[in-house]
């Protein structure tokens, strides 16, 4: 009897098993939490080996993935080299707080860019960041959506996050001294050091010229993004945007007031109106005008059919407020990492709208389905010289809203009639379309909304494209056809992973930058008339205003008449929106493209490889260096001075409080009183 009295019941035996579980877990803690700036260092590295291996497979580039991830290894584990040796000559609780800190640092910044990468296809840079801090609550929104759009690749990021930030901040709270032992210590950093020689010259070779990959993306993927950023700042390379280069634009856009143009005879004779209608990120492979068995955008293949096609139309940036500048000014926008274009100017640029108004008396205005308070529109739109501006805001139902940023577009064109109808001289309207922008989300009563990104996007297009036809039977209604000149254009092309990018801010392949571009003008254009030489954004303003009659050759514009002579030798120049991002030119299809991130140039014959697949090899050192010399250049002088203050915020179309400092703009609806 008295054994049984000493028989644990099933009650102990349930608390000493926790207890011994809480006992393992807690010397699990305490041996991690020794090493605890090494656990988050090789946490760091994991999660840059595992993302790249992940791109790798779906871009079907496996092989090249050993040449990726060399710098990885040899960086991060030179930081945590670096690191451990602190830490062993000063075991004190400061330095080992710091080095966690260091390596908390790090992590982050890698699980940062896994998601970048995930989401784009590129590794992430500092000046990614800078519209987050420009416009957080619509960052926060657009990082939301794509959270939810990738349920999987959330939880395989923010799972561990969440678990590793408690792990950094109990280091923090308590930190452990690490027990070192002098031999294995000793070996391990023999060890670590072996490998990051190796790692690093591997890299090195894999480097080289006749080592390098034909792909942009590939080669960019080569390099380590903490690396890359911390030299970014440091040590710009000479191709990338800096400070100084914006600091020291010459460059200056003329006012409305200073820029006259010459209305030839034949203008006399001319009584039309004039619509723009501007897609938002359509890539043109996704149009029946190049898919003519497509049924995608069977009204954009009409309007073709009824007036002009350029067949061959590229953009200026891949970044909407920046062509718009270029579509409405005919001019280059600064091709920088910023919205100078929209900080509110002292007098608003020479453009198609004040050219128009002030010398045919046109009146002007400027629609957006999507919301005006991002990139602060309303400073463009007014900066464009426009007299109306309308937005989202304006509509003031939020059951017609898509997404964090668009609505329907159909909630555009009782307000679109409703002005035109309120005057009778002759009008300008600018009409941009946003609901082919991520998250690419079509209203219900159109369809039901896929759940493939692409499908998603293809709805989209297929919505944007009845609504161009529902506006033009708008005008139809007002008997405004036979007068009215009817454009629509592309701002950008959106990727898929073509060539393992996706979005838009830094491709520079023709899925981001050939766009559809066609135009009807009853008896100005032959109807179903091919441009086919090569033309740009910068184009639209000096094509209207010569087919209205305007005197284009006498406006210095950066753009030509495309329904004019092109010169056979003429240079299409492009670029990405970031300040380390792409940019080139397009000459006799022959497409050079710049990375300045590894300063690399890659060349493209779009004749016998119009899928840009193979790089092709220039002929000589010195030929890549004079190109390299051309794009940066051209970049360069691309910058623009803003001759206003350089703070200030202004009241712009009664309802719009405009903020700036220096080349940032944020604008706040503010709605009337009932």
């Amino acid at each position: 009897m008295h054994s049984e009295r000493l028989q644990p019941g099933p009650k102990s035996k349930g608390l000493l098993s926790i207890r011994r579980t809480q006992y393992s877990l807690w010397n699990l803690y305490a041996f991690l939490a020794r090493r605890g700036f090494s656990i988050i260092m090789f946490g760091a590295l994991f999660a840059t080996l595992a993302v790249k291996f992940f791109h790798s497979y779906r871009s079907g580039l496996v092989p090249e993935y050993p040449s990726w991830i060399l710098t990885d290894i040899a960086v991060l584990l030179a930081i945590e080299v670096v690191l451990a040796l602190i830490c062993f000559r000063r075991p004190t609780r400061a330095v080992i707080r710091t080095a966690t800190i260091i390596a908390a640092v790090v992590c982050t910044w890698s699980v940062m860019n896994a998601g970048w990468l995930i989401r784009t296809g590129t590794q992430i840079l500092p000046s990614v960041l800078l519209p987050i801090f420009r416009d957080p609550i619509s960052a926060a929104c657009v990082v939301g959506v794509n959270l939810v759009k990738m349920p999987v690749a959330a939880v395989i990021l923010l799972g561990p996050s969440a678990i590793a930030l408690t792990f950094f901040f109990s280091i923090l709270a308590r930190p452990q001294r690490p027990n070192y032992n002098h031999r294995p210590f000793a070996v391990k950093i023999a060890i670590s050091l072996l490998i990051i020689v190796v790692a690093a010259a591997w890299a090195r070779t894999a480097t080289t010229p006749g080592h390098r990959s034909s792909q942009i993306a590939s080669e960019h993927l080569r390099y380590n993004s903490q690396l890359m950023a911390v030299t970014g700042f440091l040590l710009p390379g000479s191709g990338q945007l800096t400070r100084a280069d914006l600091a020291s634009a010459r460059r200056i856009i003329p006012s409305f007031d200073e820029l006259k143009i010459p209305i030839l005879p034949r203008a006399e004779r001319i009584n039309h109106n004039v619509v723009i209608v501007v897609l938002e990120g359509i890539q043109y492979r996704y149009t029946s005008l190049y898919n003519t068995s497509g049924n995608l955008t069977p009204y954009l293949a009409k309007l073709a059919e009824q007036g002009v096609e350029f067949v061959n139309a590229r953009s200026t940036l891949t970044h909407t407020t920046k062509v718009l500048f270029s579509l409405l000014t005919g001019r280059f926008p600064s091709a920088s990492n910023d919205i100078a274009e929209a900080v509110p100017a002292s007098k608003p640029y020479a453009s198609i709208a004040t050219i128009l108004k002030g010398q045919m008396n046109f009146r002007t205005a400027f629609f957006q389905s999507a919301k005006g308070s991002f990139e602060s529109r309303p400073g463009l739109v007014y900066n464009l010289g426009f007299d109306k501006f309308w937005s989202r805001e304006n509509l003031n139902d939020p059951n017609a809203f898509l997404g964090y940023l668009a609505s329907d577009e159909f909630s555009m064109l009782k307000p679109i009639t409703d002005w035109i109808n309120a005057g009778e001289k002759p009008f300008l309207l600018t009409v941009l379309c946003s609901v082919t922008h991520d998250p690419y989300e079509v209203p219900e009563w159109f369809a039901t909304p896929a759940s493939d990104p692409l499908e998603c996007y293809k709805q989209a297009i297929s919505y944007t494209d009845r609504f161009i036809a529902a506006l033009d039977a708008e005008l139809a209604k007002l008997n405004l056809i036979d007068n009215t000149i009817f454009c629509v254009i592309a701002d950008h092309g959106e990727a898929f992973g073509e060539h393992g990018g996706f979005g838009h801010e830094r491709v520079a392949f023709d899925e981001v930058l050939r766009v559809p571009f066609c135009l009807r003008a009853p008896a100005l254009v032959k109807p179903a008339t091919k441009v086919t030489q090569l033309v740009s954004s910068i184009d639209l303003t000096p094509t209207l205003l010569a087919l209205l009659g305007l005197e284009t050759e006498a406006a210095d514009f950066d753009g030509l008449n495309a329904l004019g002579l092109l010169p056979s030798d003429r240079k299409v120049y492009f670029s990405c929106w970031l300040n380390q991002g792409h940019a080139g030119f397009i000459k006799d299809n022959r497409k050079f493209i710049y990375d300045p991130s590894s300063e690399t140039l890659f060349a493209y014959d779009l004749n016998t490889d119009p899928l840009e697949l193979a790089a092709v090899e220039l002929p000589s050192e010195q030929t890549r260096r004079i190109i390299k010399q051309q794009i940066v250049g051209w970049r360069k002088n691309s910058i623009f001075r803003l001759q206003q203050p350089r703070t200030g915020k202004r009241t712009l179309f009664e309802n719009w409080l405009c903020r700036w400092n220096n080349r940032v703009s944020s604008s706040k609806y503010r709605p009337s009183p009932e």
